[in-house]
């Protein structure tokens, strides 16, 4: 007898084939719309990076108000961005959805944002400046819906930062006395410090693939890329960046070591950390008491290049506003008949253009007050630690699907750390035009989508194995 079925009804072949032309179609549209979103990510990203006025490294002043001009392109080219992500909102309109309401806290935090703007000490800009991050909020989930895939979200960061690389290289060598400034290195870009927030990213993006890149050619090529990007880091003299991207190469292997350790491990391992710093510190007051020194004598001449005084200025305008705040993005670079720092006599104010408080958390105290930071610090931890948990899924899951995803969960797992720890120097967490600012946004809905799937797996395989076994069949 003949093992093959038996044909079927004419009707349940009419289906099947149907059946497998709408699965071809919608495989079809997968790849274009992957493909279009990830020409989308790399061209935002290059805006971002770049700037509307490339090699333009003196702030320039507007004569009439006193304060930094506001590009009309930058707006036009957002609007032109938000409309090249129209056609994924409509073909992954059900996915959005979905992804709108996985990212809650983030749009529950927009609320409490748009309601400061009401009371901004500069409405037009406050208003103006909130607006564009919804546009950032509204790109970076259509890009996430698009790029659903986390090898080609993936590739498209690292493709974007090896044309940067390569663009910073080239200017440093055919044109330097464009490229260089008194204080580093800016290239193309329109401050040294920019330079370095850029390289601090592209360090991040290739560590990945150097670890995990299964063939000489790629770790080649990337080795190429990260060498350039170290060199571009150094030259820049960005203090903040390079101690960062340091920490994070060094801390990295550790990290990847310790996510790979049992639960109780790993608990186990950050109460021992924690202890060991609290030792430490009770150490460090135990000894000055018995010398009798002052135990706080080496942090009262640190003034991280006079951060200290433009903090202590912030925080003394948050005192005066410390429930409402003075407005979302409205205490900065705003009109400098309000602006509170051009009232003052301060340094920060009088001999340089300072258009932030170096410190990302300080800025939203007193830009959205305490609410705000409250809100920002949560939704921040909340990506840390499912960056995290992504990262531990993909490192103890061994199928080929985990590993291929690997380079873009270790980013995920580490960006949202190095972010916390550069807004303490550097404010960019929803700071308008502030590159970092907007890509933790993209990164943020990146690791709520992930997570949910991943989530239902871990409860999935939990149900296995509590599942009794069923008797075999006689």
């Amino acid at each position: 007898m003949s093992d093959e079925p038996p044909p079927r009804p004419p009707r349940e072949a009419w289906r099947a084939a149907r059946w497998e032309e709408r699965a071809a179609t919608s495989a079809r549209l997968d790849d274009r719309l992957a493909l279009w979103s990830g020409f989308v990510l790399v061209a935002m990203l290059l805006y971002m990076m770049i700037g509307t006025a490339p090699y333009t490294h003196e702030v320039t002043v507007d004569a009439l108000s006193g304060a930094s001009p506001t590009s009309p392109l930058n707006r036009a080219i957002w609007l032109t961005i938000l409309g090249l992500t129209l056609p994924i909102l409509w073909f992954r309109r059900v996915e959005v959805m979905s992804l709108a309401m996985r990212v809650w806290p983030l749009l529950l935090l927009f609320v409490w944002f748009g309601a400061t703007t009401r009371w901004a000490i500069d409405p037009i800009v406050s208003n103006r400046r909130f607006i564009l991050y919804l546009i950032n909020v509204v790109v970076s989930i259509a890009l996430v819906a698009g790029l659903r895939d986390p090898r080609r979200m993936h590739g498209a960061l690292a493709a974007a930062c090896a044309i940067m690389i390569t663009i910073d290289v080239a200017s440093w060598i055919a044109l330097p006395g464009l490229s260089m400034t008194d204080i580093g290195l800016a290239a193309i870009h329109n401050h040294k410090n920019t330079l370095g927030s850029v390289m601090l990213l592209s360090s991040l993006v290739i560590t990945p693939y150097l670890l995990f890149s299964q063939t000489v050619k790629a770790r080649l090529f990337w080795g190429v890329m990260f060498a350039g990007c170290i060199a571009l880091l150094v030259a820049s003299k960005s203090k903040t960046s390079l101690a960062i991207a340091l920490a994070a190469l060094a801390a990295t292997p550790l990290l990847l070591a310790w996510l790979r350790l049992r639960a109780g491990a790993i608990w186990a391992a950050a109460v021992f950390g924690v202890a060991a710093l609290f030792a430490a510190g009770f150490g460090w007051l135990a000894w000055n008491y018995v010398s009798g020194q002052d135990p706080l004598a080496p942090l009262r001449g640190v003034n991280f290049t006079r951060r200290t005084e433009v903090w202590m200025f912030a925080l003394n305008q948050f005192s005066q506003h410390p429930l409402r705040g003075q407005g979302f993005g409205s205490f900065w670079d705003v009109n400098p008949a309000v602006q509170p720092s051009l009232q003052t006599d301060l340094w920060f104010a009088a001999e340089t253009h300072t258009n932030q408080s170096h410190n990302g958390y300080i800025d939203l105290l007193v830009t959205v007050g305490a609410p705000g930071l409250a809100g920002a610090l949560v939704l921040l931890l909340r990506w840390m630690a499912r960056g995290l948990g992504l990262l531990r899924d993909c490192l103890s899951d061994p199928t080929p699907k985990s590993r291929e995803a690997l380079p873009h969960a270790v980013f995920l797992g580490v960006f949202p750390l190095i972010f916390f720890v550069h807004n303490f120097m550097e404010s960019s967490y929803f700071s308008a035009n502030a590159m970092l600012g907007i890509l933790i946004l993209l990164f943020g809905v990146d690791i709520d989508m992930r997570h949910a799937p991943a989530q239902e797996a871990r409860v999935a395989s939990g149900r296995l194995r509590v599942r009794p076994i069923a008797a075999s069949p006689r």
